[in-house]
């Protein structure tokens, strides 16, 4: 039975693309209150549907506070035109002071950012289609360390949690990671390319703590002090974990080696763990080093089907 589901949920890989447009969906533009913030989302639901699971996406939001360019492509492929034409809602919003929302998101912490993906969640859980019971979150990027805080708080509201491409080391080391990715990528051996990242993050900490002049270094202050290993450790929901092997801003190696270090004895067994190779940080099947510009930006880059393939059917067998 398993392998028949498999072997459809394979096939729909194909085939569900091309029905997306054809199936009866609903896309709704939706507001909702988060403390004294009014944000901004897009609800698509299967149409005339009932005890609806549906799946709350957050991500894409580059290091300066805008939506990146590959956000809303990222969104299309691997969550609408797969999910709600297979049943499951999909919910995504403007973080606090980008788009549509309200706010200042070079003022906000994660646990700020957290807080609101709970008043998201809170507010499917009112809508009359959606199956309260069967709330995922996903969260890209820096919205991984989001998606961990809410699954650690908030257990009792979500069935599943997905960080793709999200770091699972704090933020300083994320940095020193980025650097590094940048030193490497510029042909520098590596291990001088190390010390001139831990050096550089310092560095760059010492001038956002100072004087935060910036949004990105605003931003940068207020999640210096995150530690995510406090909430990684106590989720206790099934849990996926998917990074890309040529990701220059979370190496899955240092992902992988955090982890273990916060569990010494073993990774415990609600937590899913893929390691996608030839991939970078959106899940685009592209070279090492490779970087977004405006020749590519508009591009249709392919995204990895192995990257499809097991988010997609975690989803289908979690949710």
């Amino acid at each position: 039975m398993r392998n028949s589901l498999r072997i459809l949920l394979t096939l729909s890989f194909f085939i569900l693309p091309i029905l997306a447009n054809s199936q009866d969906v609903t896309r709704e533009q939706v507001v909702f209150r988060s403390g004294d913030n009014v944000l901004s989302g897009t609800l698509v639901l299967p149409t005339s549907a009932q005890d609806v699971p549906v799946l709350l996406f957050m991500g894409g939001i580059d290091e300066w506070g805008d939506i990146h360019t590959q956000r809303q492509p990222f969104i299309e492929e691997n969550l609408l035109s797969v999910f709600p034409p297979s049943g499951i809602g999909v919910f995504y919003y403007d973080p606090r002071g980008i788009g549509e929302s309200d706010g200042r998101w070079g003022r906000a912490t994660l646990n700020d950012f957290a807080d609101d993906a709970k008043a998201a969640i809170s507010y499917l859980s009112q809508r009359r289609e959606v199956d309260r019971d069967r709330i995922g979150i996903v969260g890209h990027g820096e919205d991984g360390w989001v998606v961990q805080i809410v699954a650690a708080t908030s257990p009792q509201q979500i069935k599943l949690m997905a960080s793709l491409a999200g770091p699972t080391f704090d933020p300083t080391r994320q940095l020193v990671n980025e650097y590094h990715s940048e030193y490497v990528c510029n042909e520098e051996d590596s291990t001088a390319a190390y010390e001139k990242a831990v050096q550089k993050a310092q560095s760059h900490q010492n001038w956002v703590s100072a004087i935060p002049i910036t949004k990105r270094w605003r931003h940068m202050k207020m999640k210096l002090d995150f530690n995510p290993a406090e909430y990684i450790g106590d989720i206790e929901i099934p849990a996926l974990f998917v990074f890309g092997g040529n990701d220059g801003q979370v190496y899955p190696s240092w992902a992988v080696e955090e982890l273990n270090e916060i569990f010494p004895n073993s990774i415990p067994p609600n937590f899913t763990i893929y390691d996608i190779g030839g991939v970078n940080h959106f899940f685009h099947v592209v070279p090492d080093c490779f970087e977004y510009d405006d020749e590519t930006s508009n591009v249709n880059l392919n995204f990895s089907f192995r990257f499809k393939e097991v988010f997609q059917d975690w989803i289908f067998d979690t949710l």
